[in-house]
């Protein structure tokens, strides 16, 4: 998982969770248990989705696989798309590079590798694979700037199937008859609502249903603050090509004072110009509608001019020379002096409907129909079939086509055109040809699966020997170009790599044959001798002394305490949001501190991994990890001092050492050290935990006068200093 950079989120600048990483995980463990053939488990993760299959188990399996190449970190809001899959297409080649040959082929990006002979056309030839298949897909967040990753569905059985069409469509035709009534219902109560507002208004108001309009305008009720029956917008598009003219019929020559309704916000224009037709003549106001208006939060006030009575004079807004939406909703005509009386209700003219009782009747008929259909939705919804199982997996691009080099990797200078293909320093004796119909992922998972393929075999036998004994026979266990280390056993590994090829890649087979072996039952004792010729232990003189990875070491604590859950599978992050982490980067994701699961099952959030793996050398899940740094840090010694984990599972071993009344202190002790250490206390060690823990008991008694309580903390307290014990974290 460290090789496949696994995480149950995207990392980068959108934390996007992905719900369905869990499949790979789980599939990566079955494939270790089974001890699936290593040449199988690499084309089934390189081309799983193109590999035949009997039954639907098996397809649902080598879809899962594919979650290998979707697995990375991507930078979803990349503007460049092109640019955001190639960079998809280089971690991918990088990956597949380092996971399986041990080559850094991202190297050869923007030149021919400086070190190893890997030349721009061999990179370009496996970019025009990867570009050939789908990984970058759709769109996420309601955004078409967010990309998304590619998901498939997995296989069901046909009932299942029917269901969830059935429920799809029947879930469909109620949302739509919903939204067209709900959508009906808001209409009428804004026309009575809005109108009654607009004919409350003093003076003369021409709502923009009434005005006359040149281009298309988009009507929208989208922001609530608006007169009448809503307002229209520009769309953004035709800069001055629209305008529309406001017309009022005056009662009475004088000076109005001229307002402008609009609901203002950010993506507005801030330059709007308005033309006021006067006595006088025209005048041109510009008007920033990135603000609301500053008169009951929708009027912008365009000054105060001398009309004549009747239709002469008027407003028009367009959009000429705009940058951003120009929105128009009402324009108001405020005469600064008295009219006579007969004209004061003229001035209120408006074109608006009132109520009337046939438009309430319509209103309580809808407002009836609409619960009903929200009822029948929340019915249809609680009696819906599981949903299909999707997971992360790639899938072949519609129009596969080999890819042109980039000259120093910058995507918009292509030069020649490179046939897709495979590393020509490693060419077999029967490469496979890429079909043209394909991508070409089948055969270069066949390439690299083949028993002659002189890196395959080598580098995950490599891994193996890493992993039992602490140190690679090559220690740059990722890297087996120039610039990694030597072998320091080539025939050993030469021998062990055709062994494992010669048992049918069989991962067990090649453990057993290494773990019978009497290197790997040597003892880690010192020898001064033997260091001063080899202190670095290359020639593997002595077993190493290892530290438990830091999911051994929290599995370790839970184990000892009891709290151990050894479910197997399924997802730790079906609860958390869209996004793993909000952009408030202050406000951290539930890790969900309670669950006692594996540590292999905690859900890994780049930029939230739990503290309890991170303070062990975690590696961080954007990157391909082969080899874990082990470091010793004071951080380490606080986290197993004051982590409230370790505390908790400390009182919890304490509990449960003392619910065994028959034993002594001294067997409570010995029993203690069997469980963390691994091996019975001396009888000195026996004496000195009792009277520590006696002395411990006193001191809590003073403060507690609970003594089951000042038992249960002085136990509590000598299990937190095992479990904080170097010994305890080191194989010796």
């Amino acid at each position: 998982l460290d090789l496949a950079r696994y995480a149950d989120s995207n990392g980068l600048d959108i934390n996007l969770t992905f719900y369905n990483a869990w499949r790979y995980r789980d599939y990566v463990i079955q494939a270790f248990n089974q001890d699936k053939p290593y040449n199988q488990f690499i084309r089934e993760q390189i081309a799983g989705d193109l590999l035949p299959f009997e039954n639907d188990a098996e397809r649902t399996e080598k879809i899962v696989a594919t979650g290998f190449l979707v697995m990375g970190a991507k930078m979803l809001s990349e503007r460049d798309k092109e640019k955001l899959r190639m960079d998809v297409v280089d971690e991918q080649i990088d990956v597949t590079g380092r996971a399986f040959m041990g080559m850094t082929l991202g190297c050869a990006r923007c030149h021919d590798h400086k070190f190893d002979p890997i030349p721009m056309t061999d990179y370009y030839a496996l970019a025009g694979i990867f570009r050939s298949t789908e990984t970058v897909h759709g769109n996420r967040l309601n955004n078409q700037f967010v990309s998304g990753w590619m998901t498939r569905p997995l296989p069901i059985k046909p009932e299942h199937a029917a269901a969830i069409k059935k429920y799809q469509t029947d879930l469909k035709t109620l949302e739509e008859k919903r939204k067209s009534q709900s959508d009906a219902l808001k209409k009428l109560q804004g026309d009575t609502s809005q109108q009654q507002r607009l004919k409350e208004l003093a003076g003369i108001v021409v709502d923009d249903a009434e005005a006359k309009k040149t281009g298309a305008w988009q009507e929208s009720v989208y922001s609530k603050n608006y007169l009448g029956v809503g307002y229209v917008h520009d769309m953004n598009e035709e800069q001055g090509k629209k305008a529309i003219r406001f017309i009022p019929d005056l009662p009475a020559a004088g000076t109005y004072e001229v307002r402008f309704a609009f609901p203002g916000s950010n993506g507005r224009a801030s330059q709007v110009p308005v033309t006021i037709q006067t006595e006088q003549g025209l005048k041109t106001v510009n008007v920033d509608q990135t603000k609301q208006g500053p008169i009951d939060g929708i009027f912008t006030s365009l000054g105060s001019f001398e009309f004549a009575a009747g239709t002469a004079g008027y407003v028009e807004i367009s959009n000429k020379g705009t940058s951003g939406y120009v929105v128009v909703d009402a324009v108001q005509f405020l005469p600064q002096f008295e009219l006579p009386k007969p004209d004061v209700k003229l001035a209120k003219k408006t074109e608006a409907n009132p109520d009337t009782a046939e438009k309430q009747k319509q209103i309580k008929e809808l407002q009836a129909s609409v619960k009903t259909l929200k009822s029948e939705l929340v019915k249809l919804k609680e009696n819906a079939p599981p949903p299909a199982p999707m997971a992360l997996a790639v899938g072949e691009q519609p129009d596969p086509a080999d890819y042109r080099i980039a000259r120093r990797g910058n995507i918009h200078q292509l030069g020649d055109k490179v046939d897709r293909g495979f590393l020509t320093i490693a060419s077999l004796q029967d490469p496979p040809t890429v079909s043209p119909q394909q991508s070409g992922r089948l055969e270069l998972a066949n390439w690299l699966s083949q028993s002659q393929n002189p890196l395959t075999s080598r580098v995950m036998v490599n891994r193996i020997w890493k992993h039992l004994f602490g140190n690679g026979l090559v220690r740059s266990v990722d890297n087996f170009g120039h610039l990694g280390e030597q072998p320091t056993h080539p025939e050993l590994l030469d021998y062990l790599a055709q062994r494992f090829v010669a048992e049918g890649w069989s991962m067990k087979t090649l453990i057993r044959e290494i773990m019978v072996s009497s290197t790997y039952r040597l003892s880690s004792d010192f020898s001064e001798e033997r260091y001063q010729k080899d202190p670095g232990n290359h020639l593997v003189w002595r077993m190493n002394r290892r530290r438990l990875s830091a999911e051994k070491i929290r599995d370790a604590v839970l184990s000892i305490s009891g709290k151990l859950d050894l479910a197997q599978g399924g997802s730790s992050v079906a609860h958390y949001p869209e996004q793993a982490i909000s952009p408030n980067r202050n406000k951290k994701v539930d890790q969900n501190p309670s669950e006692f699961r594996r540590s292999i099952y905690l859900p890994i959030v780049r930029g939230n991994v739990p503290a309890a793996l991170t303070v062990f050398d975690f590696p961080a899940p954007e990157m391909l990890v082969g080899n874990r740094p082990v470091t010793t840090v004071p951080a380490q010694a606080l986290f197993m001092m004051n982590s409230p984990f370790v505390v908790s599972q400390a009182e919890q071993t304490a509990s449960k050492l003392l619910s065994d009344t028959q034993q002594s202190d001294r067997q409570r002790v010995s029993q203690l050290y069997l469980a963390c250490l691994g091996r019975e206390a001396t009888a000195a060690e026996q004496t000195e935990a009792v009277q520590y823990i006696n002395a411990l008991k006193q001191q809590n008694a003073k403060e507690n006068a609970d003594p089951k309580m000042a038992t249960e903390k002085a136990w509590a307290s000598y299990c937190q200093i095992l479990f904080a014990s170097t010994e305890f974290r080191f194989l010796n």
